[in-house]
């Protein structure tokens, strides 16, 4: 289970008209996931972004209320199985996003590197067509929100460590 940690506009696209709740400990590796509407000129992207490992997947803005779920796991199970993380890990995290529930955004780390991670898509969106690549790209962008105090980490590294290296 995960929450996808929704910003003010996305919410309202989604039709959440109330304030969620607050987001209930995930049993995904890669945590809870914020989702936030990114515009780069004329075009919109929906970032969504691991909460544990700042990991960032690229999503289409339209039809965002019917397609946010599906599209996310699809995107989340393209990244992984381009960054080389083994299909029994892969399959694992993919089925512990099959139940999600809507929370606000609320953790300023992961919102303040989302910020951070939308500036390199804009300076980098005309290198890449493909958003599994945009995705591939964001990934190895050193984040001082998942590093330690000597050294700043890379969301890749991060996410493998916390879907291959993490003990059961």
């Amino acid at each position: 289970m995960i929450s996808l940690c929704c910003s003010r506009i996305v919410r309202s696209r989604l039709g959440v008209t109330s304030r969620p709740s607050v987001a209930p400990e995930p049993s995904a590796r890669l945590g809870n996931w914020y989702v936030h509407l990114v515009r780069l000129g004329p075009r919109q992207y929906v970032l969504a972004t691991s909460e544990r490992s700042l990991l960032t997947v690229i999503l289409p803005a339209r039809e965002l209320r019917a397609t946010i779920e599906g599209n996310l796991r699809v995107a989340v199970g393209q990244l992984l199985s381009a960054l080389n993380i083994p299909p029994e890990f892969v399959s694992r995290e993919l089925a512990e996003m099959q139940q999600v529930l809507i929370a606000p955004a609320t953790n300023r780390r992961v919102l303040g590197s989302m910020n951070e991670l939308a500036f390199h898509l804009g300076v980098r969106q005309c290198q890449f067509s493909d958003p599994v690549e945009m995705a591939v790209s964001l990934s190895g962008i050193p984040m001082s929100a998942v590093g330690s105090k000597s050294r700043y980490g890379i969301p890749r590294e991060v996410a493998r460590d916390l879907l291959v290296n993490h003990g059961d």
